[in-house]
């Protein structure tokens, strides 16, 4: 599993998540609410060509051959995934704590509500030395 931090426009950050086994991204954003679902997906068409390609010319394949297939890749837009307040800022927030939650292996069960809390967790967790700068 690979996680990559992707922004939208110079202003909104999503995760994307790529299964490589499964020749899948699979994208959460916490403003997907206010998105065409065609259009939207549209964005990250082009990954399901991009990101193969990438791992071939990094040679990926040629120390993992058993991942190597002619299999399209896909892209798939999460359902369910929390959303914040439009307008709040926090997408940033919502990006690290979606992250944190999939390598923990965690339900995503946090609500628009928490963005303050994750903030200030984020703070304490930089100043202990539990996340590295």
């Amino acid at each position: 599993m690979v996680f990559i931090p992707v922004n939208l426009g110079g202003d909104h950050w999503i995760v994307a998540r790529v299964d490589l086994r499964k020749e899948n991204v699979w994208i959460y954003d916490s403003l997907v609410a206010v998105r065409d679902d065609k259009t939207y997906k549209d964005t990250f068409k082009p990954l399901e060509v991009v990101f193969p390609r990438w791992l071939e010319d990094v040679g990926f394949y040629n120390v993992r051959h058993d991942l190597r297939n002619a299999n399209h890749w896909n892209v798939k837009i999460c359902k369910g995934v929390p959303q914040q307040e439009p307008g709040s800022g926090d997408c940033g927030v919502f990006m690290l704590m979606i992250t944190m939650y999939l390598m923990f292996g965690l339900r995503l069960n946090f609500i628009s509500g928490h963005g303050q809390y994750f903030r200030k967790k984020i703070v304490v967790d930089i100043f202990n030395g539990d996340i590295g700068l």
